[in-house]
């Protein structure tokens, strides 16, 4: 019972030729908040980012987080080939630079207020998750969408957009 028609048969030959498998690796939640950096809001962040290592200048996958609850606040990915870690947390960790959409600068601000606790950032390099991409070759723009895709779904952050 297979094709009926020659035209059907070539229709699912062009098919299987599309068809290729992407197998995404999820690491463990604690895996994802290793080795982060306090970020500090609006001043605290110019003194702070004056000390940050060179992940900073990468792209990928950024989680804030507060480590004493081990709180998933937001999670978020640089845009664009220009956009780096410092550029895209910085329009998140001030003020002025977050007007366009403050949504995340007042949580942060608020949270940083309530606990006391440092503002927490992780970050997942776009190195990293190639890594955890198995099959079909992707562009780095778009493992970087997909996986804070995963990730959202997975850290199940506080706040999302």
């Amino acid at each position: 019972a297979g094709p009926s028609t020659r035209e059907e048969k070539k229709s699912i030959d062009r098919g299987k030729e599309l068809a290729e498998d992407i197998l995404i690796r999820i690491l463990d939640r604690t895996d994802y908040l290793k080795n982060p950096l306090a970020i500090g809001l609006d001043d605290e962040w110019k003194k702070k980012s004056m000390n940050f290592d060179d992940r900073m200048k990468t792209q990928g996958i950024y989680i804030f987080h507060v480590s004493a609850s081990q709180r998933i606040i937001y999670v978020g990915k640089t845009r664009g080939e220009t956009m780096d870690f410092r550029t895209r947390l910085y329009r998140h960790a001030t003020k002025s630079a977050s007007q366009s959409n403050p949504k995340v600068y007042e949580m942060l601000k608020k949270l940083q207020g309530e606990t006391g606790d440092p503002i927490l950032v992780s970050l997942v390099s776009v190195a990293e998750i190639r890594k955890l991409f198995k099959g079909k070759p992707l562009r780095d723009a778009a493992m970087i969408d997909i996986y804070e895709q995963v990730l959202i779904h997975f850290l199940k952050p506080e706040v999302q957009e």
